[in-house]
């Protein structure tokens, strides 16, 4: 029936029915698999309601009639003892079958897979806690032995096993009442207990430490620990060592708890009292010797302890150095224990508004950042990271925009493209130098990177209008990053963009007054260069239609233009010869009809009269673009051509246009200039009938050998002798006359 009844409980526990989430009433744990047996109860895995992970001892009365008064007595020491070195209680339950009790999440303390240095520590975790026990709580715990030890996850020792804890003293102990149905309790138990009458004291834990020491340590002892073994073994409990006095010699120099270890677990359990100095030099020294420590009790003991003194304000100045420790610790974590511990408590670290903090974290960013779920740090880390390129402290925002190359791939495209590069094109123009110089390496690393990133689009409308704002900075740094960026962004610019924007930018650097910015821009050049050679390569041949015959007297012209070092004078030259000929062709018949009406066909609003009339010019605004206007008396087609073909550097021939041998000294009078022409022209009547300029007063003009001539086929004005210049009204096609009247010039139409 006792069977059947545990049975029946077990079941009850897993599923839940019976008051409380367990079926227990007043015990909010769920009882789940058993995991091991340790006298008198079989330990099973628990969780809470909240979630956390648990152990559960679970004592069935009809099984050990015997044992209820010890287990009993555990379950009343465990609600009143609080100490780290003693098995932390977390709820206790009674019912007529069955005493239940949670507790954190441990196992049995298992010696075949052992660290050197966690048993040391457990060691003096034990001895503490015995210190306390006989010195604070004035009991006497009686039973320590291996079965009295548990590991938690991290791999510490907890003090265990209270069903013989009685105070000191007592009369009738309850280690004499029931240590003879303890297993094993008779061959490990002090001398003094044997003896009725004598009151048990410290003296008795003494002895079982000893024990424990000897079960840790079958064959040898470290150096050292012998000796304290044998004190603590001493049969006089009056000349015996206490569990206090063992940990006090074991800790002086030399001895066997004074390990880097050691002295590095005991100074985090009292960080709190530990002066500025004295954190400084620890932590400044924790991350290398923490790559010595037992692995898996750094990553679950010391790592959330390191995490909660920053976040807290524990390490004063010191963050730097006990995240560069987290980051050491942490770093062979795997993700889904890494997404427990560490992610959570990072989220918290950049909300905070402690700039020392916040300077900390920008600079282990790269190694914080590796662990966690893109999600989270779009979500929760982003946001909080985003407002350190507003900083008003120089400091932040320059580590924020370091950070910036660890932040972007783990934002992903979308953010990267719709809000970092803009905080980043906008550090472009901050008012530090050294700001604006990271920034602008920063986004070269990220526009030049393989994979998502920056867009071609991102690239051309936000990128690059500030790499052309940062070549004119006055700060030559950031002229240099200036320029190898936009060297490696190069290939990405589309080859047009390159030739009328950047390239025109970068040319005045090619002689700037610094070294460094010169060969910068040389180097950027000669990509740029390559990448313009390139896409020329592909272009078409041409990109007009089909032409017709002076279309292809015109090409015929920019052909050889591009093959002559006077390339500039041909093409402005050979747009005016095919725009005049397509006029004079769609005016001939006009212009007969005018001719044999016995009217000419004048500039408007100018009055012509037969001789002695001269116009002046009315002075020349920009010299570079002065240009002899040749004669327009405008009868036919073949005067016009003769008229611009007689005083032009280009002949005409059947296969188009070509450069004469004057080119050169007499480039003047290629251009229908003459030296000892005059500065003001006058009327004459020509041989067809027409009015032809003539000059008569010589006119100084520079030559088109340095400057770009405009050659424009117009007609000069005339006007009266000595009268006020007058500027000739220019109409086009549209407002041209035929049989009387006022007369536009066809030719005005090219103006």
């Amino acid at each position: 029936m006792s069977g059947l009844s545990s049975y029946l409980m077990s079941t009850l526990s897993r599923v839940g029915g019976l008051g409380g989430s367990s079926g227990i009433p007043d015990f909010p744990f769920v009882v789940g698999e058993k995991v091991a047996t340790v006298w008198p109860w079989t330990i099973h895995a628990g969780t809470s309601t909240d979630g956390k992970h648990v152990s559960i001892f679970v004592f069935d009365k009809p099984r050990g009639t015997q044992y209820v008064g010890a287990a009993q007595n555990a379950l009343r020491r465990m609600r009143t003892l609080r100490h780290p070195g003693v098995l932390r209680y977390m709820g206790g339950a009674e019912t007529s079958d069955a005493i239940y009790i949670a507790t954190e999440r441990i196992v049995p303390l298992d010696l075949n897979d052992r660290n050197e240095e966690l048993v040391r520590w457990g060691l003096f975790r034990i001895a503490e806690a015995l210190r306390f026990v006989n010195e604070d709580c004035k009991l006497v715990h009686a039973n320590v032995c291996k079965d009295a030890v548990f590991v938690t996850d991290a791999g510490e020792w907890r003090l265990g096993g209270l069903e013989l804890m009685d105070v000191v003293g007592a009369e009738r102990p309850v280690y004499r009442e029931m240590g003879s149905v303890v297993p094993g309790y008779a061959g490990r138990m002090a001398p003094e207990i044997k003896v009725q009458g004598v009151q048990g004291t410290a003296a008795l834990d003494g002895w079982g430490l000893a024990e424990l020491i000897s079960e840790c340590y079958t064959t040898e002892m470290p150096l050292g620990l012998g000796a304290l073994h044998a004190q603590l073994r001493n049969n006089n409990p009056k000349l015996r060592m206490t569990a206090p006095g063992f940990v006090e010699a074991a800790q002086r120099s030399g001895g066997v708890l004074d390990t880097a270890f050691v002295r590095a677990c005991r100074f985090l359990e009292s960080v709190a009292v530990k002066d500025s100095h004295e954190r400084a030099e620890f932590f400044a020294g924790l991350g290398a010797a923490a790559a010595e420590f037992p692995r898996v009790f750094a990553q679950r003991k010391m790592l959330p302890e390191l995490l909660t003194l920053v976040e807290f304000g524990g390490a004063d100045n010191g963050h730097s150095a006990v995240l560069a420790s987290v980051v050491q610790i942490a770093r062979d974590m795997d993700e889904t224990e890494y997404s427990t511990v560490v992610a959570p408590a990072v989220v918290r670290l950049f909300a905070s508004t402690d700039r020392a903090l916040r300077f900390a974290l920008l600079e282990h960013a790269t190694a914080l950042l590796h662990g966690m779920h893109d999600d989270v740090v779009v979500a929760s880390v982003y946001p909080a990271f985003a407002t350190g390129f507003g900083d008003a402290a120089p400091a932040i925002r320059e580590a924020t925009v370091k950070a910036a190359l660890s932040m972007a791939p783990r934002v992903g495209s979308k953010t990267l493209n719709s809000d970092l590069i803009k905080h980043l094109v906008r550090a472009v123009a901050d008012a530090e130098p050294g700001i604006r110089t990271n920034s602008l390496i920063c986004i070269g690393k990220l526009c030049a990177k393989n994979g998502p990133g920056v867009t071609d689009t991102s690239l051309r409308y936000i990128v690059c209008p500030a790499l052309l704002h940062a070549l004119r900075d006055v700060f030559p740094p950031v002229r240099a990053a200036a320029l190898a960026v936009s060297g490696a962004c190069a290939m990405r610019w589309d080859a047009v963009d390159v030739a009328r924007r950047v390239v025109p930018a970068i040319s005045p650097l090619l002689v700037d007054g610094e070294r460094p910015v010169r060969v910068a821009a040389v180097k950027a050049i000669n990509v740029m260069v390559a990448h313009i050679e390139g896409h020329a390569r592909e272009m078409p041949e041409t990109v007009a239609k089909k032409m017709d015959k002076v279309g292809a007297q015109a090409e015929a012209v920019a052909d050889l233009a591009a093959n002559g070092w006077g390339g500039w004078a041909v093409s402005s030259l050979s747009s005016t010869i095919s725009g005049a000929i397509s006029l004079a062709s769609s005016v001939s018949q006009s212009g007969a009809r005018s001719e044999s009406a016995g009217v000419r066909s004048e500039p408007a609003g100018v009055r012509s009269e037969p001789s002695g009339i001269r116009s002046e010019p009315s002075g020349l605004s920009e010299p570079p673009q002065v240009s002899q206007r040749p004669s327009t008396t405008i009868n036919s087609p073949t005067a016009v051509s003769t008229s611009i073909s007689s005083n032009a550097a280009v002949s005409q021939s059947a296969g188009g246009w070509e450069f004469n041998d004057d080119w050169g000294e007499d480039a003047a009078d290629a251009w229908g200039i003459d030296d000892n022409d005059d500065d003001s022209w006058n009327a004459q009547p020509n041989t067809t009938g027409g009015m032809t300029a003539v000059a008569d007063t010589p006119v100084k003009l520079a030559k088109p050998a340095a400057i770009t001539p405009v050659i424009k086929p117009v007609v000069k004005p005339v006007t009266k002798k000595d009268t006020k210049p007058v500027q000739p009204r220019r109409k086009g096609l549209g407002a041209m006359k035929l049989g009387g009247g006022a007369k536009s010039n066809p030719v005005d139409q090219f103006l």
